[in-house]
């Protein structure tokens, strides 16, 4: 009997835990710090490499001093440099201006884009690296 007495306060008492013991409950304190995210920044495309076209303006007037056209000439020496072959690829005036609108046009969205991109990295990149 003693032991179930012994027994039974020794379980109220590790149930009760040291609630016989009043603390005033602890004051908690919530901080909010902001937290630096690491955004990792993408390569930057190479720039372009354009290589440059050689153009032919050919006509049909007379080369001065000469017997035979602009035009003559044009093609004896691209029969010489392609083997005898002879194309052409050609646009009109129009068609030429509209090819340089779209150029430009191209120029003008690859910088806008660049742009940006270099807002949105300046923006992303961590203050401790630019300071």
């Amino acid at each position: 009997m003693q032991l179930k007495k012994s027994v039974i306060a020794l379980a109220i008492l590790t149930l009760s835990g040291c609630s016989l013991l009043q603390q005033p409950p602890r004051q908690v304190e919530v901080i909010s710090k902001p937290v630096q995210i690491d955004i990792v920044q993408p390569t930057m495309p190479r720039p372009l490499n354009l290589k440059e076209p050689k153009w032919y303006v050919v006509s049909d007037r007379k080369i001065p001093k000469e017997e035979r056209t602009y035009m003559d000439k044009f093609e004896e020496d691209i029969k010489k440099k392609h083997g005898g072959d002879l194309v052409f690829v050609a646009m009109t005036v129009a068609d030429y201006e509209l090819m340089a609108y779209n150029t430009q046009e191209i120029k003008r969205y690859i910088s806008q884009l660049g742009e940006v991109i270099v807002y949105y990295k300046e923006i992303t990149v961590a203050k401790t690296e630019e300071e």
